[in-house]
This record gives structure tokens, C-alpha cells and sequence, in this order.
């Protein structure tokens, strides 16, 4: 999962804040194992296909985790510049839930300048 995370929201944007510094990928593990069952044996297997199918699209013999740099965003760009709908929608749900996860970190909400007075609430 950290593979596909590090190129979703890859780093040296305008926010600080790597991947791997916040608790994005935790959050999105938590998220999944709190859907229901269907609903998270369906994005667990996304993950799984996506990992092993650049044999399929961008003719590497490797994995998703396996190959470079480059070829990963090749590959990404690959699902997203599909015409099939559902690769397309794909690569959106992939962007939505490692968002989600980045996103929802204080570290980077605060960056954003957004406040939540719930989050004071919590510290006292």
C-alpha cells in the first residue's frame, strides 16, 4: 500500500509533509477494516489487482511495488488515461482514500490553516 501512497501524493508539493509523516496510510488501514465485509474485500482486492497487472497494461514483468519510479507513474497514468470507465474510476478511488488518510492528519490540516475546535477539546 505504501507503493501506490508514495505516488498518489508524492512528495515535495506545496505541504511539507511526506507519506510517510503522517498517519495517512494508518488511517486508511483503519478505514478498511472498519467497512463492511463485501465493501472492504473489494478494495483490499483492487489493491491486489492493481498491484499485479502492469504485465497487462504497460507490458512490465513486475509488479506495481516493483517497478520504478517512472514506470509507476507511467502506470498510474496508464488507469488514468484509460478509456475503459472502471480503470478510470480506479485510479480516482485510489487518489480519494490516500487523500482521505494524508488530508485528515493535523500536521497537514494545520499547514492548511484549518481549525477544529474539536481537536483543542481532545488536548485538554
Amino acid at each position: 500500500m505504501w507503493a501506490i501512497g508514495r505516488r498518489i501524493i508524492p512528495a515535495g508539493g506545496e505541504i511539507p509533509y511526506t507519506l510517510e509523516d503522517t498517519r495517512g496510510i494508518p488511517f486508511l488501514e483503519k478505514y478498511i477494516q472498519d467497512l463492511p465485509g463485501s465493501s472492504a474485500t473489494g478494495i483490499k482486492a483492487l489493491l491486489i489487482i492493481f498491484d499485479l497487472c502492469p504485465p497487462l497494461f504497460i507490458f512490465k514483468p513486475r509488479r506495481f511495488v516493483n517497478l520504478s519510479s517512472d514506470d509507476q507513474d507511467i502506470y498510474i497514468l496508464n488507469w488514468h488515461n484509460s478509456r475503459i470507465y472502471w480503470r478510470r474510476m480506479v485510479v480516482l478511488l485510489l487518489k480519494t482514500l490516500f487523500g482521505m488518510g494524508y488530508y485528515n492528519d493535523p500536521k497537514v490540516l494545520e499547514h492548511l490553516g484549518w481549525y477544529d475546535p474539536c481537536l483543542e477539546d481532545k488536548k485538554e
